[in-house]
Formats: structure tokens, sequence, C-alpha cells
């Protein structure tokens, strides 16, 4: 050969590299905490990773009574609650599913405005595509034909040269995964969110083997809102303890019991139903979304309290509940409001006398302030508020779903990704991420710091 056919042979070769190298398209939640979105690329198959809300800016619009009428998706994407799906038209061509990790709303929340553009199938597993099955009823939207249910640890095919494994994670909602999308140029892993709980309350602990076994991880996706925190996060179980330690170690006989936690948290939920027996009260759950996750859970087949707790699920319906319950001291209260949402139901309570609270009453927070400017002012309204009913208040009994710094590193020395994408998080835990990585030897231009559609070829 000589050299000029060479050199024609390398360049060509050269060319067909870079055509077939994985581009990772940042929608979402890059540089930012929530409206989780990203695409991942090969010639003309794609496959979306979660579409979700960016919940600060989206409570702050459904608190707008003239605005929650009228959130086309113009108002969403202008006032930044949702991904920009407007800049996507072709690669909206090539996607070829929609697959969701977990049923948080800042996940799947967007995907029900959204369904006219979403035309591909939708994968998730049972509790996840239960949850989004009733978030797309809210909005009057029937999509059943494109909802797919997969169980943890499978794999799945999505168009000729993609295929997508969910691999089951432990998070604060059941049924979490990791989803791996396989590539004929190697494999991407998108964690976002996750924690590694070996002790969990429900489910099983993370899958380590199907981690291990992933070859060629080109790129590590990876949830950094903790990375600032040199810890490994406390496992489900801790929290159980922190709840039992008050609820079965604090007078309480004589006292209402109010508890307020994440709906989507069922391990959570089920710690407070197993208590609220101990203690010889009915729990009963009170807000919209609570029912909602616990329909989902019912569904879902992992949890089932129709039969020995009360729901109130409606807003209009509270007030007339309390005032016709004669005895509150026999029951524990499971209510939304947990940030301080100003409608929801803990602040109405406590702004108001629909509830009789008394003196020595336990509030708990079974939570951390998700950490926005608005939930800090919001919490700090709602406190004073309680004050003044003159209860108890017990804070942050509370574990995270969400991975801290030594979790990362774990994570890391399993997959061995070849570059590293940190997401979910403000520039400075992307920072922490990136420092991590290049104290594990990573050098810099494998650390990839994005903002939203910074698309980069791995």
């Amino acid at each position: 050969m000589n050299i000029k056919h060479y050199w024609a042979k390398l360049i060509k070769k050269s060319n067909n590299s870079k055509n077939i190298m994985i581009e990772i398209i940042p929608v979402g939640g890059f540089s930012e905490i929530g409206r989780n979105c990203t695409i991942v690329k090969w010639k003309e198959e794609a496959v979306m990773l979660d579409f979700g809300l960016m919940m600060e800016n989206y409570v702050r619009l459904t608190e707008d009574g003239d605005m929650q009428f009228n959130l086309s998706e113009e108002v969403l994407i202008r006032e930044q609650a949702v991904p920009d799906l407007h800049a996507l038209d072709e690669e909206l061509k090539c996607i070829k599913a929609l697959c969701v990790s977990h049923a948080h709303l800042d996940h799947i929340g967007a995907i029900p405005f959204f369904t006219s553009k979403l035309k591909m199938p939708i994968h998730g597993t049972k509790f996840t595509i239960e949850v989004l099955r009733a978030l797309l009823a809210d909005k009057k939207k029937n999509i059943d034909s494109q909802l797919i249910t997969h169980p943890e640890n499978c794999t799945f095919v999505v168009s000729k040269n993609l295929k997508v494994e969910f691999i089951h994670i432990t998070h604060s909602t059941p049924q979490a995964v990791l989803i791996a999308v396989h590539t004929p140029e190697g494999v991407v892993v998108y964690a976002n969110d996750f924690k590694l709980d070996n002790n969990p309350l429900m489910g099983e602990k993370p899958n380590y083997d199907a981690m291990r076994k992933l070859k060629n991880v080109k790129a590590l996706i990876v949830d950094s809102l903790y990375s600032l925190d040199p810890r490994k996060t406390p496992s489900e179980s801790i929290a159980r303890e922190m709840l039992r330690d008050v609820l079965l170690g604090t007078t309480s006989q004589g006292k209402n019991i109010i508890v307020t936690t994440f709906s989507s948290h069922i391990a959570r939920i089920n710690t407070l139903v197993d208590l609220s027996r101990t203690l010889k009260r009915k729990p009963v759950f009170i807000g919209r979304s609570l029912a909602k996750y616990l329909d989902a859970a019912k569904a879902a087949g992992i949890a089932d309290y129709s039969n020995n707790a009360e729901f109130v699920r409606f807003g209009s319906t509270i007030e007339k509940y309390f005032n016709k319950t004669k005895d509150t001291k026999d029951k524990m209260f499971i209510v939304t409001g947990h940030q301080g949402e100003p409608k929801a139901v803990l602040s109405r309570m406590a702004k108001s006398k629909m509830f009789p609270f008394e003196q020595e009453d336990l509030v708990l927070f079974s939570c951390k302030i998700i950490p926005v400017e608005e939930n800090y002012h919001n919490r700090a309204i709602l406190e004073e508020d309680l004050k003044r009913k003159k209860v108890r208040i017990f804070s942050d009994l509370h574990v995270s779903g969400h991975a801290c710094r030594e979790d990362h590193r774990e994570l890391i020395n399993l997959l061995t990704p070849e570059n590293i994408i940190p997401t979910h998080g403000d520039v400075k835990m992307l920072e922490a991420q990136k420092e991590l990585a290049e104290e594990m030897g990573y050098t810099p231009e494998k650390i990839h710091i994005l903002k939203n559609f910074s698309k980069i070829y791995i």
C-alpha cells in the first residue's frame, strides 16, 4: 500500500469513528437542581432519560391561582419549570424511547404536559409507571399504549442498535433504577438519583453484581446533590430508629401526633404505619399527593393500607373531616406539606382553626428542607405558625435518598467509567464531584461539567 492510500484509509477510519461516537445531550438538570433530562444518541438512534419538573418554579406557578389553569407548554418552558423541548426538534425524530429512572416529579413530572410531542414508548418499573399513570389521569391524558412496565434488573431492546438495562438501586422511593444505555461503542450509565443502602427497609440492596458486570462504560452521568458531604449516606433503617425514638420515647398519651414526610417515600410511610400500630393509633393520610403515591404502591403490589387506615384525599374535604372527627388523639395524622408549601395540608392546619391543636402536641418533620431559597422561606413561616400553637416540633427525622461523596467514590470504583459527567447539582456541587474524580485519578478532559444543551461526544 502506498503512502497516499494509507493516509486515505486512516482518514476514512478516523471520520467513521467520529461519526459513530456517542453523543450526550444535556437537556435539563445540569448546573441546576431539577427538570432532569438527558439524551444519549448513537448515529440516528437516541434514548431520552427522564423528563422532569423544576419543582421550585412549578410550585411557584401553581401557587398563583390565575396561572395554574393556563400552564401551556410555552409558559412552562418560559418559566423554566420543564426541559425545553422546543430546542429538540431534530433530536425528537431520533428518540426511540423515553426511559424513566424513578417516580419523583423532578424526573417524570413534565411528561403529562408534553404528550403531543413525546410519541415514543415510555419505559419504567411498575411503581414508576403507576405514578406516571396517575399524573396523566390528573391532566386527562391517556397514553396507556405507550407505557411499558419492566421489572428491575432487566435488559430490553429499544432500537436496532440500542439496548437499555434497568439495574436496581436504592433511593427514597421504590423500584428506582440505574439506567445503562448499551450502544455499539460502549455503555452510558445514568445514575440520577441513588444511594447505596445495604440495609433497606423495602426491596433489595443495590445490585452490585450487575454494576460490576458492565464493561466498556464510556460515561457515568452521576447525581451530585451531596457531593460536598464527605460521608456515606446512612441507611433508611437509621431513619426508622430516629422515628421510633421520638414516637415511642416521648410522652404522647393524650396528645395529637402529626407527621409530615415525602409522599413518594413508601418505606418511610410504612415505618410510620408500623409505629402507629404500636401506639394503638389509626393512621390517617391527608393530602392528594399522599393518596396518589399510596394508590400507586397498591397497584404495584408494594404496600396496601386501604383496610387499616383512613384517607382524606382532597383539600376541599379536610375541614369537613376534622369537624366530624370527635377524637383526634387515637390517630396519627400523616399529612403533606413538609417543605412548608403554603397550600399544603400542614400549612393550612397551622394557619387556621380547622385542627384542634393543643399545647405540647407532637409535630414531626421526617424530611430535610430541599435546598432552595423558597423552601427555607416557607418552612420558616410554617414553623412560626406552629410555635404559636405551642406544639413540640421535631425536625430532621430523616436520612437522605441521595448519595454522599463516599457513595460516589464507591460507584465510580464499581463502574470504572472512562468519563464522568456530574449532574443534579449547582455549580459548587458539580465542582465537588469533579474534585473527587480528579482525586481518583481522572484527568480534567475526562470530567465534563455541562450546562443544558452543551452536548458532548465521547
